[in-house]
């Protein structure tokens, strides 16, 4: 085995053992692409106490890498594409002791089962996990304060998604492809569901946005064919352009009265005339609310695929139950029974 170290970092390693021992060595990082002479025979590396930083494409490629052992007194930032196209690649030790993770870190590592991430991790890069298509769960920690877009996107065998409270802000297209999701959890101080948050996640049935959510962004539900069930809390001010467009499962959303704005095609264009299915049955609770939105669906191209139900009392029924209840605390004297109102002596 050669090894080039200069200025306390491993600039290179070439050998053609399967496992790597570099625990005796003394570097505090592993540099860019530098363990590219070693990849065609690279099962195994074990790096040494201390290792802070494993840098640019330092193992991509290392087609037959199953293993890699990190520090485990100290935090470790994973730089861009260090672990791109490790498609037999396990488990990375411990996992728990990563701080940051770069953009397409873990791209294509297809064999990835388990992403522990530990209360200490920091900031997620773009695609840092797309087409890990063996990862079946991700949890992002409360102390996550940068996610980059589609970091999880086509994770095929995905099925459990959850961001901790404390997360206020996820990035676009983060869950795109994950066609076997079946269940989201997002946190309350969640601000909005960004661009193509779920799109084409055709295996998701129910969804429950938290309490101060505003927006619903562009095609953030588009392609999710198994969707039939959406709540949404009050806060809800906007829904984007094509939000719930090509969801023909799609039955019963709950909006709440906070709702302003309907984007373009929210629900799908033109008519269902023909298809055998039903509208979208859109649940408010205000006949206010009711005449708001049937103009937003004719505006927005929307009309013909969904319908307003009032779940709340009109105001015909708000008033007479204002009447009975003045009735019932006005004493008998001062009442008018021919008009069945209280009167002034």
């Amino acid at each position: 085995m050669k090894t080039v170290i200069k200025k306390w970092q491993l600039l290179s390693c070439k050998t053609r053992k399967r496992t790597v021992d570099l625990r005796e060595e003394e570097f505090l990082s592993v540099g860019n692409r530098a363990m590219r002479k070693s990849r065609r025979y690279l099962e195994e590396a074990r790096l040494p106490e201390g290792v802070s930083a494993v840098k640019g494409g330092a193992f991509a490629d290392c087609r037959r890498l199953y293993r890699v052992s990190l520090s485990e007194t100290c935090g470790v930032g994973v730089g861009t594409e260090a672990f791109r196209g490790c498609i037999r690649l396990h488990e990375v030790l411990p996992f728990a002791g990563i701080v940051s993770i770069g953009e397409r870190a873990f791209f294509g590592c297809t064999m990835l089962r388990e992403i522990p991430m530990g209360e200490h991790l920091r900031a997620v890069g773009a695609y840092a996990f797309a087409h890990c298509a063996s990862l079946e769960e991700a949890v992002l920690p409360s102390r996550v304060s940068s996610v980059g877009k589609g970091a999880f996107s086509d994770c095929t065998e995905l099925l459990r998604f959850r961001a901790e409270e404390g997360i206020t802000a996820l990035a676009p297209e983060l869950l795109r492809g994950c066609i076997s999701l079946c269940e989201v959890t997002l946190p309350e101080g969640l601000a909005e569901i960004p661009d193509g948050f779920l799109c084409d996640c055709s295996a998701l049935e129910q969804l429950t946005l938290p309490t101060g959510v505003r927006r619903i962004g562009r095609q953030a539900m588009r392609g999710c064919r198994s969707l039939r069930e959406v709540r949404a809390e009050l806060g809800l001010a906007r829904i984007g352009r094509g939000a719930f467009r090509d969801t023909p499962a799609l039955t019963d959303v709950y909006l709440p009265h906070t709702v302003k704005r309907l984007g373009f095609c929210a629900f799908g264009f033109g008519r269902l005339k023909g298809t055998g299915r039903e509208k979208v049955k859109l649940h408010v609770d205000t006949e206010y609310m009711l005449r708001r939105l049937k103009r937003q669906l004719f505006f927005c191209g929307s009309y013909g695929r969904a319908e307003v139900i009032l779940d709340g009392k009109t105001i015909e029924e708000r008033k007479r139950e204002r009447r009975r209840a003045t009735l019932e605390k006005t004493p008998a004297h001062l009442t008018d029974y021919t008009t069945g109102t209280p009167h002034d002596d």
